[in-house]
């Protein structure tokens, strides 16, 4: 009952966003007509709006179609999944008032408005909506996550770190171990073994992850028909962390029950390598006016600050290897390499630091007053645009390394420099400077092998946040 509520408000939330968006292409189509037409006066009509009583249901139809009221996803890739409705929505429309009468009442502008502004207002308030019934405890729906181990409690901290998903743990199930599992301080029980399964029916249980990456194929496999028997939604967690799945692709061998997992590499194609240099292009060109001001008042401020020059130039690997010159704000003193060398010989603790991090977090004695916070913001990084309009770098990418880290980058080298490095990255938005070396060098193979250019847009749009809330920045 209660998930077919959920259902139903949702339908209702993203009915009110539909009728909010064709308002608002309503009222932005007469602002233009007025601009362009003159002396026309447009009066509102709630009969112009109920005149369209049916393009709702076209829109809710290609939302349940990409699953939008039966699949739970993070918020960034279910608004992935309402570019797709919304614009088969559209063309369906299109298609339609193209054969018919309608199209007298309704322009292909406010119909390109009404698809545009769609977008926004079914993702904003599906967010709002979900927010507030998370909050009352409708969206909530329970989970158990079967295997208590390094792989359950890595599900767990995924579950809790992301509300939008709305599972809510109700405990563990493992055969060895008893008592509670501590997850980001959260004291989660581990409310019996395995074969405890066959009770959670009863307790209304929706979903259930197996997570036990040790079993062999046959005991996954009974494990899992056996849990499906009892809970309807069944998630495996396979023991292939680290490889890129995100662009793969499912075969069936009918014959041998079996699955084949096509690996694709997109960053091997060159029209994708072409399709991300032209949107960092555009999209750079698009910035540039306004980031060109903000350079030159921070310009301004290092002059002001310290001795030396306003840019920092400094030689990195870039795609295949290639030596670059990467350009950034100067934030250290011009004998910072000289302070550097005092500090760690009457530092021990800051030489372990600098071993493990390759940085200074705690206290860096080279960096100057204007160069604290423009390390804190990442703004010291704002010269890099010059970089990518030349060639060498890319808005999103794998960290820019150093040469002499090259040779400790290990197997992950071959991946990383298959792309331009980036501005920022996965690395950036994923715990920055809080991240070991190795850390990072996982994160970076990682992006290189499941790149999409939407994922370059939710990195970029996820930087703006992590920049303001000054995340992991040292």
């Amino acid at each position: 009952m209660k998930r077919f509520l959920r259902i139903f408000l949702l339908l209702l939330i993203d009915v009110l966003a539909f009728y909010t968006a064709l308002f608002l292409a309503y009222i932005t189509r007469k602002i233009l007509g007025k601009i362009f037409i003159k002396n026309v006066i447009f009066l509102f009509s709630f009969e112009y709006f109920l005149s369209f009583w049916w393009m709702p249901i076209v829109f809710v139809f290609f939302l349940w179609y990409q699953k939008l009221y039966t699949r739970r996803y993070t918020f960034w890739y279910e608004v992935e999944e309402i570019i797709k409705a919304v614009f088969l929505s559209g063309v369906f429309v299109f298609a339609l008032l193209s054969l018919s009468k309608i199209s007298l009442e309704m322009s292909r502008l406010a119909l390109i408005l009404l698809c545009l502004y769609a977008i926004f207002t079914i993702s904003i308030l599906r967010y709002i909506g979900k927010k507030v019934l998370n909050r009352l405890g409708i969206w909530k729906s329970p989970i158990v996550i079967i295997g208590a181990g390094s792989s359950g409690k890595s599900v767990a901290k995924g579950i809790i770190d992301d509300w939008y998903l709305g599972y809510e743990i109700k405990g563990f199930l493992d055969d060895f171990k008893s008592g509670f599992v501590e997850v980001k301080s959260i004291k989660i029980p581990i409310i019996g073994k395995v074969e405890k399964i066959k009770e959670l029916k009863e307790e209304n249980i929706e979903a259930a992850v197996v997570s036990i990456p040790s079993l062999g194929n046959e005991e996954l496999a009974h494990l899992v028909n056996t849990t499906h028997r009892y809970i309807k939604q069944v998630f495996v967690v396979p023991d292939l962390k680290g490889i890129g799945l995100l662009n793969s692709e499912l075969y069936h061998i009918f014959t041998e029950q079996l699955f084949l997992i096509k690996i694709t590499n997109n960053l091997d194609s060159k029209l994708n390598q072409t399709i991300k240099q032209t949107f960092d292009i555009l999209l750079s060109l698009i910035m540039l006016p306004i980031l060109l001001f903000v350079i030159s008042i921070f310009a301004i401020l290092i002059k002001i600050d310290s001795e030396g020059p306003v840019f920092f130039v400094q030689e990195r690997l870039g795609k295949n290897g290639k030596i670059f010159k990467c350009i950034k704000f100067r934030t250290m003193y011009v004998n910072n390499q000289e302070i550097l060398k005092n500090f760690l010989k009457e530092n021990q603790d800051a030489q372990l630091e600098w071993q493990t991090f390759k940085k200074l977090k705690k206290y860096d004695p080279r960096v100057t007053r204007v160069g604290k916070f423009l390390r804190k913001t990442s703004l010291d990084e704002l010269p890099q645009i010059f970089n990518v309009l030349k060639g060498d770098m890319s808005l999103v990418g794998p960290r820019p390394y150093l040469p002499s880290e090259e040779k400790d980058m290990g197997d992950y080298k071959d991946y990383i420099l298959l792309t331009k490095p980036g501005i920022t990255g996965l690395w950036q938005v994923s715990g920055r400077n809080e991240l070991s070396f190795e850390e990072r060098l996982k994160l970076d193979t990682w992006y290189v092998l499941n790149w999409s250019l939407w994922f370059d847009i939710v990195i970029i749009l996820k930087t703006i946040r992590v920049v303001f809330k000054k995340e992991g920045a040292y």
